[in-house]
């Protein structure tokens, strides 16, 4: 039987992991930074509303420019879940092709 996964695709898997070290920490940040933007926003518009804290609340979680904020969040939280997703991808591949070559060295897999 044949390798399943061919040294060349390890090899980009490693090199994928490698260069997103960096990226995908960046899309946390600003995926932190999306959400405290947008709280920073829902708090600057329920100071400035009136009314009950719950009338205030709720001004302040349907404002246009509040809803503005939480699009951006998604986004970038979309962004970075992808790229976790990818590299998740790659890390199976490594342990997928770990595995293999564990069974062909013990003489399990051809």
């Amino acid at each position: 039987m044949d390798m399943l996964i061919p040294n060349e695709r390890l090899e980009q898997a490693l090199k994928k992991l490698a260069h997103t070290d960096a990226p995908v920490a960046g899309l946390h940040a600003e995926v932190e930074r999306a959400e405290f933007r947008a709280k920073a926003i829902k708090d600057a518009i329920f100071l400035r509303s009136e009314g009950s804290v719950a009338e205030r609340n709720a001004i302040a979680g349907t404002h246009p420019e509040y809803g503005a904020a939480m699009e951006v969040y998604f986004q970038a939280l979309q962004t970075h879940e992808a790229m976790k997703n990818e590299r998740s991808r790659e890390v199976l591949i490594v342990d997928v092709w770990r595995s293999l070559s564990s069974a062909r060295t013990k003489g399990m897999v051809q």
